[in-house]
C-alpha cells in the first residue's frame, strides 16, 4: 500500500466541507498529514458530534461520532474506499446535525 498524505487532498476536503457544511454555524475542519476531522464546535459538549478519517499503521480509518458514542467505524487498507465512505459518513453528519 502506498502512504497517502491526506494534506495533499486538501482541497478535496474543504470542498467537501463546503458543499455539506455551508449551511451549519457552528462547524469545523481541521486537516494534517494523517487526519482530517469535521465536527460541530461546541463548548458544553465534551465529545462533540463529528467525522474523522485517519491514517494509522497503514490502515485508514473513518469514525462517525453522533455526538453521544461511536456510531460507525469504517476501516480500510484501500485510501479510495476510505475516501468514499467519509464522504458517506459526513453526508449523514451534515443531515444529523441540520435536523437539531
Amino acid at each position: 500500500m502506498t502512504k497517502t498524505s491526506i494534506n495533499k487532498d486538501k482541497i478535496k476536503f474543504h470542498n467537501l466541507y463546503k458543499s455539506f457544511f455551508s449551511e451549519l454555524k457552528n462547524t469545523s475542519c481541521d486537516i494534517s498529514d494523517d487526519q482530517v476531522i469535521i465536527y460541530k464546535d461546541s463548548n458544553k459538549d465534551s465529545d462533540p458530534a463529528s467525522v474523522e478519517l485517519k491514517i494509522k499503521n497503514d490502515l485508514y480509518e473513518v469514525y462517525f461520532w453522533d455526538g453521544y458514542s461511536l456510531a460507525d467505524k469504517f476501516t480500510s487498507a484501500n485510501y479510495d474506499k476510505a475516501l468514499l465512505q467519509f464522504k458517506k459518513f459526513s453526508k449523514k453528519l451534515a443531515k444529523s446535525l441540520k435536523r437539531f
